[in-house]
């Protein structure tokens, strides 16, 4: 079993559509996935158009059993959903010991629960919080999503320091498996700049650019991912692509 974070310190470098995209793209292979959302704004669930009844929240501060808080929202395709109530998560954790594992003591009995998942990813929020730090530790790879900015590479930068925190303090490897540049048109001179300034740090890691489209919006607003939205889109042609690099 794969088990990814998505992450960027950078707020809107496309984190959840990038992991409801890789997912669906898993579970329409026949592979078993859980989305796990790490993040109070809650966009998985919003994404996938389904209620929450048991959050991330009742999960980790009220010992819920893990099998309660799932949702199977397509075939193969498990949710672990967050909503505001997630943010009083920190305040909770915090004065709790080994908070950090948290969430590696909650997933522990995933495969007992869903028989025989092939990947775990995890939408972090775009913050330097408790829960990115379990999510982290709970992972061995990590999916580092850059939208065509200059504030995105630095957040990316930041998401390099923080791995290396996480390996000193916790002895705790994790390989960061692609950066993928979202958000790209090549029509706009940032763009390629900005592309070309990734492949020149971070080499072989830099996956396929995902292509600027409007048309995942038009999906999001219909509760929909872009897998199932449209055969003709950009945004599901590149995806499917780097689903190929990754998990092919």
């Amino acid at each position: 079993m794969r088990r990814i974070a998505c992450q960027n310190f950078k707020g809107g470098t496309g984190k959840t559509t990038t992991v409801i995209t890789l997912a669906h793209c898993l579970a329409q292979a026949g592979k078993k996935v859980l989305v796990v959302d790490l993040d109070a704004q809650g966009n998985i669930a919003e994404s996938f158009g389904i209620e929450t009844e048991n959050s991330l929240y009742d999960l980790l501060v009220d010992g819920k059993p893990l099998a309660e808080c799932l949702i199977e929202v397509r075939e193969n395709l498990f949710c672990l959903p967050s909503d505001r109530t997630v943010a009083a998560c920190e305040t909770v954790l915090v004065t709790r010991p080994r908070r950090e594992e948290a969430l590696k003591r909650a997933l522990a009995r995933v495969e007992e629960v869903i028989p025989d998942i092939s990947v775990v990813l995890l939408d972090c929020s775009p913050s330097l919080s408790i829960l990115s730090q379990n999510a982290l530790v709970f992972v061995d790879e990590l999916l580092l999503p850059v939208s065509m900015d200059y504030l995105a590479m630095v957040g990316a930068g930041q998401v390099f320091e923080n791995l290396a925190m996480i390996e000193e303090y916790f002895e705790k490897k994790v390989k960061v498996c692609g950066i993928l540049p979202t958000f790209f048109d090549k029509r706009v001179n940032v763009s390629k700049e900005v592309l070309a300034a990734l492949i020149e740090r971070y080499g072989d890691l830099v996956l396929p650019p995902v292509r600027i489209d409007t048309k995942v919006q038009q999906a999001s607003s219909r509760q929909q991912t872009i897998v199932e939205f449209g055969a003709t889109s950009r945004a599901r042609e590149d995806y499917q692509n780097v689903y190929k690099e990754l998990f092919g």
